[in-house]
């Protein structure tokens, strides 16, 4: 079977950045059963251990957010939007229709303004929340929100409950189109149940429900495990309670055509 990619990923790759940068600091799982149809269908079969730096206990990286409210007016713009003194928004967003509508608008700004490469925007009623990208965790809390606006009136809120992954695996270097895991990390884990390795799921640094995900939130990447010739290839597929898991080699290779 081939790799495959969830929807969020996907997503991830085109608009916000690399499979490095999606995957580093998330964790390998390692399944019973035959590979799901897609990475978007909750996990099946049996969990048969999770791979981590070391096996050390993983804390899962939270994005730090930050929000600009549209509290009241009827006309004018928001001129400018910074966080942590960089513009992330390109260019003043004029008031359309409603506050809901505007909020909408800059975020949508937001996201498709090529010099903003280290913030996702989203909106909710007058609601716009700023978040970090994965990888930034606690070092963006504090960071400042600042707008400017013309007639309209707004509240910002600093970035903030951002918390840094501990212990999630990361990537080494890209050569003739092929990522490898970082040379200098040991991915292991202990055996959580007695059964053999049939598929993985390689989430990404946030966490993961789980769930059947049909709102393209996560992050994943799924493959085979045998011997050889596979997606993942273990020296033995078979898996003991309490016994260490060792992945020495884990590629990922992106086709020429």
């Amino acid at each position: 079977m081939a790799l495959r990619f969830s929807t969020g990923l996907r997503n991830f790759i085109n608009e916000s950045g690399s499979v490095k940068q999606a995957l580093n600091n998330g964790k390998l799982m390692i399944y019973s059963g035959a590979q799901p149809t897609s990475p978007n269908d909750a996990a099946s079969g049996t969990l048969l251990a999770t791979i981590t730096k070391s096996s050390g206990a993983l804390t899962e990286e939270v994005q730090a957010s930050g929000t600009v409210t549209l509290d009241s007016g009827a006309a004018g713009s928001l001129d400018t939007l910074t966080v942590n003194s960089l513009e992330i928004m390109g260019s003043a967003t004029a008031y359309n229709t409603s506050l809901s509508q505007t909020a909408t608008d800059i975020a949508t700004k937001i996201n498709n303004n090529p010099m903003n490469l280290l913030f996702t925007a989203s909106a909710a009623g007058a609601v716009v929340t700023i978040k970090a990208k994965p990888g930034l965790g606690a070092l963006a809390n504090g960071w400042v929100v600042a707008s400017t606006v013309t007639t309209m009136t707004k509240t910002d809120a600093n970035l903030a409950s951002g918390v840094t992954a501990v212990n999630g695996l990361t990537f080494g270097d890209s050569a003739a189109g092929a990522l490898v895991k970082n040379p200098a990390e040991t991915w292991t884990g202990v055996g959580l149940a007695d059964g053999t390795a049939g598929w993985f799921r390689f989430e990404g640094p946030v966490a993961d429900t789980e769930a059947a995900d049909a709102a393209e939130l996560y992050i994943r990447l799924d493959g085979n495990i045998s011997t050889s010739g596979a997606n993942l290839n273990m020296s033995s597929t078979a898996v003991a309670t309490g016994a260490t898991q060792t992945i020495s080699a884990f590629t990922l290779t992106v086709p020429a055509a």
